[in-house]
């Protein structure tokens, strides 16, 4: 595509150079760059991207993207620092190299991905999904239901990506803005009619879905998470940064029954309906029945829409489960989707990782599921609690580099909630395992709860498996989906579905599906 035409598309201070040249390929890592690319320059909180700016010069960028802020002026020249060198923006220009001049290099970046790939979230149509707990659940239900309505579905979010015809793990909830537009690029070539996708806060306040507009946004809730060094400052701006999906779409859909939904509505510019699940709402569940039955859990309700009332069964249990499917079936009601297709989409979805039933037996409940801050623990195991098991059995650790009061808080939650706590390890990061293990312990000390600590995860998931009784309730938390444990750095191989197959082996007790997961079958 013409520089040229680019330009038309974002809003800049200045161009230096010639805007006559075709551009190949955009990109924000310079190791990417190459002849015909456009480099912009982004400025993270561990790494700035104008100090790459000479790598990607090496390799070829024909056209760069400067932030102002990170100019120094003197005289008629300006001139940045760059691996220490200081680089004259003349000189750059010289070399033949067009440089563009920005205001926010994370907005332009989004733009012009978006013109560069020709607005592909205009040939879908968009939802979009914010909230502190629920993200993934919501957006699975929701392409569950669409898909039995017969909807092509796209899906972008904290598990995987899918385009249509390929799935891949993803990186972080919402991709950079280069990627998802990529991404809805491709679902838009094959053949796709919509697209459910996450929309974090990080997302949403790093600009990665400017230029993006939404024909549904849905607020689930929100809890303070997400706070700190690198991620938000305070509880208001994270909720501030949650807010703005509801100036970038059509319709909001959001919980009545959260009490920060006021606040998130603030300055909105959408037409807004509501699901609760105690006022009156657009759509709203009545009567829900939780059992566990045969090492299985299930919930039933039903759903209210005005006058229509529909009985719904779901693999999913708990009554954030049903806010999550009031979202996603309120939704899926404005794609013309009838009540069958609502009821089939429920009764077969399943969420890696999200409350997922692996038992190996038929005499206990073994779940696995992502709940890695205090607000998830603590509504999982509530809502555990409320199958009266035999014993509630949780397995956790925290992840490093985090808050030490956040993990003494998880412990003082599974301590007071839990008949029995397994401390284990959960992607330590750069921190000692048995430093993280010595706060989640500092909280947990002061319930009386009991506990036991073991360090290696997969010998702590065989002592929970081996210890299992009948009418118990095992959930391993922290993990879901991931295949990892992260490590100084690295992330090694570790998947907490091989984790139980193996331990599973040892008493005789699992075999595996076709898909890798574990089904229920007593051996």
């Amino acid at each position: 595509m013409q520089l040229e035409r680019l330009l038309l598309h974002i809003v800049y201070k200045n161009v230096q150079g010639t805007q006559e040249r075709e551009i190949a390929d955009i990109c924000y890592h310079s190791g990417r760059a190459g002849s015909g690319s456009l480099f912009v320059c982004l400025r993270g909180q561990e790494a700035d991207g104008h100090e790459y700016l000479p790598e990607a010069l090496e390799r070829g960028a024909e056209a760069v993207v400067v932030e102002e802020g990170a100019l120094v002026c003197a005289g008629r020249e300006s001139f940045l620092y760059a691996k220490q060198k200081r680089i004259r923006l003349a000189d750059i220009v010289r070399a033949g190299v067009t440089v563009i001049v920005v205001e926010d290099g994370r907005e332009t970046l989004a733009r012009l991905s978006a013109a560069f790939f020709d607005y592909p979230a205009k040939k879908l149509r968009m939802i979009g999904i914010t909230g502190t707990k629920g993200k993934t659940t919501t957006a699975y239900l929701t392409a569950a239901i669409l898909r039995a309505a017969g909807y092509r579905v796209g899906m972008v979010g904290t598990i995987s990506v899918f385009d249509g015809k390929e799935e891949v793990p993803a990186e972080r909830t919402t991709p950079e803005s280069y990627e998802l537009q990529r991404y809805l690029a491709r679902m838009a070539e094959n053949g796709c009619d919509c697209c459910v996708m996450e929309v974090s806060s990080q997302g949403l306040k790093l600009q990665r879905v400017a230029g993006i507009w939404y024909d549904i946004g849905i607020f689930l809730n929100l809890e303070p998470d997400h706070i700190g060094k690198g991620e938000h400052a305070s509880f208001a701006e994270y909720l501030a940064c949650k807010s703005l999906l509801f100036r970038q779409c059509s319709l909001g859909i959001v919980n009545r029954d959260d009490r920060n939904t006021d606040r998130i509505l603030w300055g909105h510019t959408c037409a807004v309906e509501t699901f609760s699940m105690r006022h009156p709402a657009a759509v709203t569940a009545e009567e829900p029945v939780f059992a566990m039955r045969e090492g299985r859990l299930e919930g039933r309700f039903l759903l209210r829409r005005g006058v229509e009332v529909v009985p719904l069964m779901m693999q999913l249990p708990g009554s954030f489960n049903i806010y999550n499917a009031l979202a996603a079936a309120a939704a899926a009601f404005h794609f013309g989707v009838d009540a069958a297709a609502v009821r089939k989409g429920l009764a077969t979805a399943s969420v890696p990782g999200r409350c997922e039933n692996v038992s190996p037996s038929g005499e206990y409940v073994l779940l696995i599921d992502y709940a890695h801050n205090e607000m998830s623990l603590r509504q999982l195991l509530e809502m555990l609690r409320g199958f009266s098991p035999h014993r509630l059995i949780v397995l956790f650790g925290c992840g490093g580099n985090r808050s030490g009061l956040r993990r003494a808080r998880m412990g003082e939650t599974a301590g007071h909630l839990a008949d029995l706590t397994i401390l284990t390890s959960d992607n330590p990061r750069w921190e000692d395992p048995e430093a993280i293990l010595d706060d989640i312990e500092a909280g947990i000390r002061g319930t009386r709860g009991a506990y036991v600590r073991i360090t290696d995860r997969g010998e702590a998931v065989r002592y929970a498996i081996g210890h299992a009784e009948a009418g118990d309730i095992i959930v391993l938390a922290g993990k879901g989906h991931e295949p990892y444990q992260e490590i100084r750095g690295v992330r090694y191989p570790m998947s907490e579905y091989e984790l139980i197959e193996r331990a599973g082996e040892e008493h005789g007790e699992v075999r595996k599906d076709h898909r890798g997961y574990l089904t229920g079958e007593t051996g």
